[in-house]
């Protein structure tokens, strides 16, 4: 028999799950429990009806973010069920994530390309990042907003300015976040690099309607993508 993968992880993000409001509440009273928690336990904490707070858990049971055990019983009495919360914390995931980026750049680079902005590998891996992923069209009247949108999703926060794009041909689009960024973690320019072979990438497949150039630590705690109009 073929032996599978675990599911992906942002498969238990909160996001993916599609809570209601009163589920995303009784999970995150569960989240106080590390080694998960009864029904009554749950009621108690959240001033409801067990029953009620029993039908909550297992709507979340349901859509696969808490899973359910049964504790040992004590006495004759039967037996606890026992409800735990499935989703991980994303900031921690993160964060996570930078530290493996950060450790992956160092090994892929000696400590004089680590410094490198100029770094060609680090270009290269950026374009096959961009290739490996799924990019929206840019179509030449908007060109812009597919931009902003997939620097947005990936954790930028970008500002930018269609009427500037528009009327004068380029514009800067400001980066007030970075993805690459946790505790006591910053991108070096290897890193920074790989970012602006992404955008390299990105502008090839918009069908060259933009030139994007990433200027990193620009501003005060931003940096910015020059972004112009190639046709």
């Amino acid at each position: 028999m073929p032996v599978h993968a675990p599911r992906s992880s942002t498969e238990l993000f909160p996001e993916a799950l599609r809570l209601s409001p009163k589920q995303r509440e009784v999970l995150n009273v569960l989240q106080e429990y590390p080694q998960g928690a009864r029904a009554a336990d749950i009621a108690k904490d959240m001033d409801m009806h067990v029953n009620t707070a029993r039908g909550h858990l297992d709507e979340l049971v349901h859509v696969g973010a808490v899973r359910v055990i049964t504790a040992p019983a004590k006495g004759r009495g039967r037996p606890s069920l026992i409800f735990q919360v499935r989703i991980p914390d994303n900031r921690s995931v993160a964060e996570e994530y930078v530290t493996l980026i950060s450790v992956l750049a160092e090994m892929l680079a000696d400590k004089e390309e680590l410094n490198d902005y100029a770094s060609e590998q680090a270009r290269a891996i950026g374009r096959k990042w961009a290739a490996s992923t799924h990019q929206d069209q840019f179509p030449s009247a908007n060109a812009l907003t597919p931009l902003y949108r997939k620097m947005r999703d990936m954790g930028f926060d970008p500002t930018a300015s269609t009427t500037e794009l528009e009327e004068n041909g380029q514009t800067d689009m400001e980066l007030h976040a970075c993805p690459f960024v946790a505790a006591g973690i910053k991108p070096s320019p290897f890193v920074c690099a790989i970012h602006d072979g992404f955008l390299e990438q990105v502008a090839a497949d918009s069908g060259e309607h933009l030139s994007l150039t990433l200027v990193p630590k620009s501003g005060n705690g931003t940096c910015c993508v020059n972004v112009k109009q190639t046709a």
